[in-house]
C-alpha cells in the first residue's frame, strides 16, 4: 500500500490587518481576498470541484476567492498548512474530510489532531465509490464478477488509489468470500486505464467522478455504488446490497474547515453562505453529474460532530482495510 508521506510543513501566511487579527466586531467580512487551501494538484478532478465552490463563494461574498493548491502526503500538508495558517477567517481549506479524520488511524504521530486544531464550517457534499470492471468484460453483475474471482483465486487482481477504495475493496472480499487477490495501488484511478485495457486488473474500486466518465464513454462499466441507498443523481446503478453483498455502506464527504480560533461569527457567516451555495439547484447539478450529492448540517456545532462521528468510522474502516500506520 503507497504510504502517506508527513513531515514536510507548509506555512499559509495571510495579509497584514492593522490592528491585528480579524475580531467578532469584524462586520465588513470578507473585506478582502480569500484562500482557499485544496490537497490536490491543480487541474485534477477534486481540482475541479473546488474551484466550482471557490466561484460560487465569491459571487455570495462579493469578495475574491482563490484556491491555493497544496498537494502532498494525500492531504496531509494542506491540512498542517490549515493548522499553521492565521486564524482570521482569510484562510479555510476545502477537501475530502477523511484528511482530518483518518489520521489518527494512518500516522504513528499525527501532525494534527482532527477534533482539536480546527473549527469545522460546513459540509459541501458526499461521495460514493464505485464497483469498476473493464466494459467489454463478461461481469454484467457483481455476481458474475464474484463467480470470477473465486475461479481465479489468488491470479486475480484489483485497482485501488485511495483509502476507501481499499477499504471498500476489503468490504467486498469478506462479505463475498473472495480470497486474497492481488491489489495494485495506483497514484489516480486514471493511471489503471492501460492495465484495464489489457486485461491486467480484472476490477477496481474508483471514485465516481472516474467511473461515472469512464462509464459514459464506453471504457468501463459500472456494477455497483457503495451507499446503502441508491444515490438520487444515478438512480439506475444499485447498491452493493441490492447485488447480494451486506454491509457495505462508504461514502466520503468534503468540508470546509478554518483554523482553530477564527472569530465565531466569521464561521458562522461562511456556514450560511456554503450552506446556501450547496442548496443551490447550480451545485446539486454540478454535483450530480459526478455522482455526489449536496450535504448540509445545521451548524458549525453540527459539523464538528458529524466529524467526530466519521473519526470513530475511520478506526472501523482502517481496520477493515488493514491500514498500517505510518
Amino acid at each position: 500500500m503507497k504510504k502517506f508521506l508527513a513531515g514536510a510543513l507548509a506555512l499559509v501566511f495571510s495579509a497584514y490587518i492593522p490592528g491585528g487579527t480579524a475580531t467578532a466586531a469584524d462586520d465588513n467580512y470578507p473585506s478582502r481576498q480569500i484562500t482557499l487551501i485544496a490537497g490536490f494538484p491543480a487541474g485534477s478532478g477534486a481540482d475541479v470541484y473546488a474551484r466550482f465552490f471557490a466561484k460560487k463563494l465569491e459571487e455570495q461574498l462579493k469578495q475574491t476567492v482563490i484556491v491555493d493548491n497544496k498537494p502532498g502526503g494525500l492531504g496531509s500538508l494542506s491540512v498542517v498548512a490549515l493548522k499553521n495558517a492565521k486564524p482570521d477567517g482569510y484562510t479555510m481549506l476545502i477537501g475530502s474530510a477523511d484528511q482530518f479524520t483518518a489520521a489518527p488511524y494512518v500516522f504513528n504521530a499525527p501532525p494534527y489532531d482532527p477534533l482539536k486544531d480546527f473549527d469545522y464550517v460546513a459540509p459541501v457534499f458526499s461521495q460514493a465509490f464505485m464497483m469498476l470492471v473493464n466494459a467489454k468484460s463478461p461481469y454484467q453483475k457483481i455476481s458474475d464478477l464474484t463467480k470470477a474471482m473465486k475461479e481465479k483465486g489468488a491470479k486475480g487482481s484489483y485497482a485501488t488509489s485511495n483509502f476507501p477504495s481499499v477499504i471498500l475493496a476489503e468490504m467486498y472480499k469478506a462479505n463475498t468470500g473472495v480470497p486474497d487477490t492481488l491489489q495494485v495501488r495506483y497514484k489516480t484511478s486514471a493511471d489503471s486505464l492501460n492495465d484495464f485495457a489489457s486485461g491486467a486488473i480484472d476490477y477496481m474500486v474508483g471514485d465516481p467522478v472516474f467511473g461515472l466518465a469512464r462509464s459514459r464513454d464506453g471504457t468501463l462499466r459500472v456494477l455497483a455504488v457503495s451507499t446503502a441507498k441508491r444515490i438520487s443523481s444515478v438512480p439506475d446503478i444499485p447498491t452493493f446490497a441490492e447485488e447480494g453483498v451486506p454491509n457495505v455502506d462508504v461514502r466520503i464527504w468534503w468540508v470546509l474547515a478554518a483554523p482553530k480560533g477564527t472569530p465565531k461569527d466569521i464561521v458562522d457567516k461562511m456556514h450560511k453562505v456554503m450552506t446556501q451555495v450547496t442548496t443551490s439547484e447550480e451545485a446539486r447539478k454540478f454535483v450530480g453529474i459526478n455522482g455526489g450529492e449536496p450535504m448540509t448540517l445545521d451548524s458549525p456545532k453540527a459539523t464538528l460532530d458529524y466529524a467526530t462521528m466519521d473519526t470513530k468510522r475511520w478506526e472501523e474502516w482502517a481496520k477493515i482495510g488493514k491500514i498500517e500506520k505510518q
